[in-house]
């Protein structure tokens, strides 16, 4: 656990500097890059917050407009070797963090992960359900009040990484959003985390129903015509939410190759390690003990049947 005072200390000899989320950015990593911009430009250092892919949630784009939060993809800049990164919600060496040009000083997340001796700053606290609290640390560590949008991201940002407190949260977590309830806009909060799908993704949940593969409390769908990423783990959390199912794999085909959401209700099947173990060879994967995520980069090495099997053969030693 780190002091936000070093990371001050160190951005305020840096010239240009970039806040980036991980790819296809989510609520929580929005959130935490705005909430740090804040409290930054609050202490007279300016930033800009970048990301690569697309933002893909229409609730994640009403919150942006409703909050004025200003972030871009990282192409709109000229950035160069003598820039300075912050990385939230995300470590250095993950598959999912676009290399840009630049120099990654810091890096903040609440996956699990290694520190790297080459930062300057690294706080990674794998404890916490998600990054926004890290970053209301920082403010509670300089006796700092977030503004309105900014408590309201960051309260907006907890709901969704946790999944309405129950996976991955943690003690400090709730006590954050308690503390974050008196200053957000709890109307807005809550209207974002309910309104998260649209009519247009019914036929997603159609296909999934009528295609998915169900063995040994383990469902299994792949997505042949697409579908996107974060809708994928929303239709993850539904399937695991059915009583007889503990560990579900998605898949999807899209730009990028083959990406794959996995849930996991069973402490034998930790899902971070079930889809390295499943991408062992041909692709890569990481997450938390409950919700991970990996991509296969070549569709080449993609065999449906071949993934199946793997992931049942995981069910089975976990029964």
């Amino acid at each position: 656990m780190q002091s936000v005072k070093k990371l001050i200390k160190i951005l305020k000899n840096k010239n240009r500097i970039f806040i980036q989320t991980h790819n296809y950015p989510d609520h929580d990593a929005v959130a935490s890059a705005f909430a740090l911009q804040y409290l930054l430009r609050n202490l007279k250092i300016e930033t800009k917050i970048i990301y690569h892919g697309d933002i893909l949630r229409d609730s994640l784009q009403k919150m942006n407009e409703r909050l004025k939060i200003d972030i871009l993809p990282h192409y709109k800049y000229k950035m160069n070797g003598e820039d300075s990164i912050v990385l939230v919600d995300s470590n250095k060496k993950n598959k999912n963090v676009a290399e840009l040009k630049g120099n990654v000083v810091a890096v903040i997340d609440h996956h699990p992960g290694e520190s790297f001796e080459d930062l300057e700053f690294c706080d990674i606290r794998s404890n916490y359900g998600a990054c926004a609290t890290i970053i209301f640390s920082y403010f509670a560590e300089l006796k700092m009040e977030p503004s309105a949008e900014v408590a309201t991201a960051l309260h907006t940002a907890i709901n969704f990484d946790t999944h309405q407190f129950t996976r991955n949260v943690s003690p400090i977590d709730i006590e954050t959003v308690a503390m974050l309830y008196r200053v957000s806009d709890v109307t807005l909060v809550n209207s974002l985390v309910r309104n998260s799908i649209k009519i247009d993704d019914f036929k997603y949940y159609r296909y999934l129903i009528d295609n998915i593969r169900i063995e040994n409390n383990f469902a299994y769908c792949h997505f042949t015509q697409g579908c996107n990423k974060d809708l994928l783990a929303i239709l993850a959390d539904y399937i695991l939410s059915v009583e007889e199912i503990k560990f579900v794999l998605l898949s999807t085909q899209s730009s990028e190759g083959i990406s794959f959401c996995v849930r996991s209700e069973n402490p034998k099947i930790p899902a971070n390690t079930a889809i390295q173990t499943i991408l062992q060879g041909i692709g890569s994967g990481g997450g938390h003990i409950d919700m991970a995520g990996g991509r296969i980069p070549e569709t080449k090495d993609f065999n449906q049947e071949k993934i199946f099997k793997k992931c049942l053969s995981i069910a089975k030693s976990g029964s």
